[in-house]
């Protein structure tokens, strides 16, 4: 039904998919560490996520601020490409997803999109230094998360800008989570890979520099929150949890700066300086404290996905985006501060 989705979801049922990409995923609870007893009395919450990056922020602010324990969950963040969230997001095998979901609700998929996070395109197209433009890259491969996804539709507008067509001019490979895409960049096995604010910072140390960056060649957005449609109708307690922690989430790693730089440089695994840097670029604008997103950014995001979904009907915003909860929750949290 998807065409994001990797012959493996096809082939596997929701629940192997999920299993597998718990063994496949550096396990989170190293990371994150598990509640201790008093987690029994919490309900357990599994959020997919696209990876240790700024996309996800919020939601690691959250957990680590307690404000998910507040209303009642114990969190499990599993990183997972796109296309395995959507699927295991749909067979209730995960809660919630912070994986891009639009190219897959615009192809009929019964999910919508109820907070966004980082309203700007955060990404830089990084290659090796003897890639000097990204003309460059002409017979070349660069790696992005999914066909599908925000990387893929960062890499085609860029390389579309300078002349380059994907799958004629330049082989463009779904790797999935960032630390894959920069290892095969560090390695050689691709010359370019579109990576976030971290992977920016965390690849110029390595030698590696930004061709392009993606904020000139078109309008998105990097990160968010996605529900299935039967939990906004059914069960919309929840999903107001859901979006207020996550809301206190993002603005506590605004607010917070230096508790906010280490936290994510731990959970990360980038540099304190890294981080920092991370953290003004996401606190000059990029981060939006009210989860919202503008109209224009939707607009764009839906034609980009009904363009690579190949779907030729006309999409409404309401289609994929309801951000009613997220206003009332906007609304509840007037003054709050962390």
């Amino acid at each position: 039904m998807f065409a994001a989705l990797s012959e493996i979801t096809r082939v596997f049922s929701p629940m192997c998919l999920l299993i597998f990409a718990m063994i496949v995923t550096p396990p989170l609870n190293s990371v994150l560490p598990i509640a201790n007893a008093a987690a029994a009395d919490l309900t357990r919450l599994r959020i997919s996520i696209p990876g240790l990056g700024s996309s996800s922020y919020p939601l690691i602010m959250a957990q680590k601020k307690g404000y998910f324990r507040a209303e009642g969950y114990d969190v499990e963040l599993i990183p997972m490409a796109g296309g395995l969230a959507v699927k295991t997001l749909m067979a209730g095998e995960v809660n919630l997803t912070a994986a891009g979901t639009v190219v897959a609700i615009v192809q009929g998929a019964r999910l919508r999109l109820v907070m966004g996070f980082i309203r700007q395109l955060p990404y830089d197209l990084m290659a090796p230094t003897d890639i000097k433009r990204v003309e460059d890259l002409r017979g070349k491969k660069v790696a992005v998360a999914d066909r599908g996804s925000v990387t893929f539709f960062v890499a085609r507008s860029i390389l579309q800008a300078h002349g380059l067509e994907i799958d004629k001019d330049v082989t463009i490979l779904a790797m999935g989570r960032p630390d894959v895409r920069y290892q095969a960049l560090m390695t050689g096995n691709v010359q370019a890979a579109v990576a976030n604010f971290d992977g920016t910072g965390l690849l110029e140390t390595k030698g590696f520099h930004s061709v392009a960056k993606a904020g000139k060649y078109g309008k998105g957005f990097a990160g968010s929150l996605s529900v299935t449609q039967e939990q906004l109708e059914r069960r919309p307690e929840e999903v107001v949890k859901f979006i207020r922690a996550t809301l206190k989430g993002t603005r506590a790693y605004l607010r917070l700066r230096e508790e906010a730089i280490k936290i994510t440089s731990e959970w990360s695994k980038i540099t304190t300086a890294n981080a920092a840097k991370v953290h003004d670029l996401m606190s000059a604008g990029a981060l939006a404290p009210d989860g919202l997103l503008d109209r224009a950014t939707m607009e764009a995001v839906i034609a980009d996905a009904r363009e690579v979904g190949g779907s030729k009907r006309s999409v409404k915003l309401d289609e994929v985006f309801d951000f009613r909860v997220l206003q009332m929750v906007n609304e509840e949290l007037q003054g709050w501060r962390p």
